[in-house]
């Protein structure tokens, strides 16, 4: 995926951020995206609730290549039907899955074939809305020292794997003047905005380099 794509995906996320009551960069600990406030009506149901309600076979939700097993998205007049895979047994794994169908919605990926570029469009989004890039550059500034994956895990919820790759992405990636959203965001996270000249907080609309 191109840096433009990938902004394009990380501002998304954080557009969608910026209309939750966070309060405080600890609310990502308690993160359940099926209480998110989304533009478009969303409901969430699991595949044994949907089969029961429905009467489909359960089985019906199986993988099948181009689709994962753990979650699908559906739409029916202009509402969207998220499923996933009430087995899972790891919220973080089940939070990668919801973000990454909302990600499909919020992309407007629903009524398109949905191909690679899709399913890697989708999948940033899901990494940027569970750890924002310009949060953890926040945290890296403040604490003086590059994060590193067990402590991206104790802040946001990624799995290990996930915040591998999510390093891995943001490493890769050079810095950029963060965007008035981004700049809300750390307001609501962090009540301040860092000078990474001087270390110290400055006003909003600044464009400094994160």
């Amino acid at each position: 995926m191109n840096a433009t794509a990938l902004r394009r995906c990380e501002l998304c996320a954080v557009d969608l951020l910026c209309r939750q009551h966070f309060t405080s960069i600890y609310d990502f600990g308690h993160m359940d995206l099926r209480r998110f406030r989304l533009p478009v009506h969303v409901t969430f149901e699991s595949f044994s609730g949907y089969a029961g309600k429905t009467g489909v076979p359960r089985s019906l939700f199986a993988p099948r290549p181009g689709r994962s097993a753990e979650g699908l998205t559906l739409r029916r007049d202009g509402d969207f039907l998220i499923l996933y895979d009430d087995l899972v047994l790891s919220e973080r794994r089940l939070s990668f899955t919801l973000a990454h169908e909302i990600g499909h919605i919020m992309l407007g990926h629903i009524g398109e074939e949905v191909g690679a570029r899709q399913e890697q469009e989708a999948g940033a989004f899901a990494a940027a809305l569970l750890c924002p890039a310009v949060a953890l550059r926040y945290l890296e500034h403040r604490d003086g020292t590059p994060y590193t994956t067990e402590k991206l895990t104790a802040v946001f919820p990624l799995s290990a794997g996930a915040a591998a790759c999510r390093l891995q992405t943001l490493r890769a990636s050079p810095p950029v003047p963060p965007a008035d959203s981004e700049i809300n965001l750390l307001l609501c996270l962090f009540g301040r905005i860092p000078d990474t000249t001087s270390g110290t907080s400055f006003p909003a609309g600044r464009k400094e380099v994160l």
